[in-house]
């Protein structure tokens, strides 16, 4: 990257023995969305912090697990990171065969950022509220049609919660990619999505689409008058995270630095994230395989009741 993303900190360097001289983060998706955006942060940040090479590397396919298989199988001497999603840990359920254990082949290292997601409808549904878009789903006779970025996608499982919770009838409209669900909803071809916010943020702000509620468990302060779900559904939260994994085996103490390195950028660079629509993350190595497990829980039950499959 040409730009520097951060200022430069004092050296934190790690013993010149356990320090190598180049890391890579595989990010195991393509290019330009909140994956790579937040592995190229991270890179940014380790080369500034730890003053060595940083590069990112875009392995994608099968979801996200061929470039996960790679980082699983990679030596844990410190020179070889991953970038994990949330929907990794719905890929637990959703694929029949995976060829690693996401919660015994990685170290949890760092959340790196929260990607809200937020319930939209076409204009022309009445409703302005999430408990009004309830009311209103359920007076619908042959359901409501609403789309996502794909089947198995974090959008399509959060709106599979929603229905079977609020027990209305839905016909989920799978699409490849969020660009496409939301100019389907301009259009009025489909009534409502689950979108994660970059991608629906403008038509949103524009009112091509109506924003109805945000899956964060507090407001966000850049969207103040649009309320989360979990202020009608105490409790709900269902965020698109990016996180920072190693190879099991990868040295604790290797792991710490690289984690405070990166949260540390995060917070500091906080506003800028913040207009990507993205939150900075804040969990570490302590909590973070905890957080890891409950979305493993979280989103197996999303899979079983949307009765997605992936090979």
């Amino acid at each position: 990257m040409k730009r520097r993303l951060f200022l430069a900190a004092p050296a934190l360097a790690l013993p010149a023995a356990a320090q190598p001289q180049s890391l890579r983060i595989i990010s195991p998706y393509a290019p330009g969305g909140a994956s790579d955006t937040l592995s190229r942060f991270a890179a940014q940040a380790l080369q500034e912090t730890l003053g060595v090479t940083a590069v990112v590397e875009n392995r994608p396919g099968a979801g996200g697990n061929l470039g996960a298989e790679m980082v699983a199988r990679a030596a844990p001497d410190g020179a070889t990171w991953l970038t994990i999603a949330a929907a990794h840990a719905a890929n637990v359920t959703l694929y029949r065969r995976l060829p690693f254990d996401i919660l015994r082949d990685f170290v949890p290292v760092a959340v790196l950022g929260m990607v809200p997601n937020i319930l939209c409808v076409h204009p022309g549904v009445p409703a302005r509220s999430f408990a009004e878009f309830i009311a209103w789903a359920r007076t619908q006779p042959q359901g409501i049609n609403y789309g996502s970025a794909g089947i198995g996608t974090l959008p399509h499982l959060i709106m599979e919660l929603v229905r079977h919770r609020a027990g209305f009838q839905a016909v989920h409209v799978p699409f490849r990619g969020s660009a496409p669900a939301i100019t389907e909803l301009v259009s009025g071809r489909i009534q409502a999505t689950f979108e994660n916010l970059p991608p629906s943020a403008a038509q949103a702000r524009a009112g091509g689409i109506r924003a109805i509620a945000m899956s964060t468990p507090q407001r966000l302060p850049d969207w103040p008058d649009v309320p989360t779900v979990a202020e009608t559904w105490s409790g709900f939260e269902a965020v698109a995270w990016q996180a920072l994994m190693a190879p099991a085996g990868t040295p604790p103490a290797m792991v710490q630095r690289v984690a405070d390195t990166v949260l540390t950028a995060a917070r500091n660079q906080a506003t800028r994230l913040r207009g990507m629509g993205i939150e900075p993350g804040t969990i570490g190595p302590d909590t973070f395989p905890a957080f890891l497990r409950a979305e493993v829980e979280k989103w197996a039950e999303a899979v079983r009741i949307s009765g997605a499959t992936a090979e």
